[in-house]
């Protein structure tokens, strides 16, 4: 599969609505921020071709933008 990278900040945006907002992995404590998904945070601090970019982050058979890691939180998951 090939690498995703948002083109601009309102795409970033758009895929984090869609995918780490609505994730299970992303449910950081609102005291301390800990326990979060890294993958954004990578995705952020390296170029799409460097090793530590997220593998999670590629173009679906479909070629839409997908994150792999991308578990659904349910309803009863609450932030601590």
């Amino acid at each position: 599969m090939r690498a995703y990278r948002p083109s601009n900040g309102t795409e970033g945006m758009i895929f984090q609505e869609e995918f780490c907002d609505q994730c299970s992995k992303d449910n950081p404590s609102l005291e301390t921020g800990a326990g979060g998904c890294e993958i954004m945070f990578r995705s952020m601090c390296h170029d799409v071709d460097d090793p530590e970019y997220p593998t999670e982050w590629v173009y679906d058979d479909n070629g839409e933008p997908t994150c792999t890691a991308f578990s659904k939180r349910s309803e009863d998951e609450v932030t601590n």
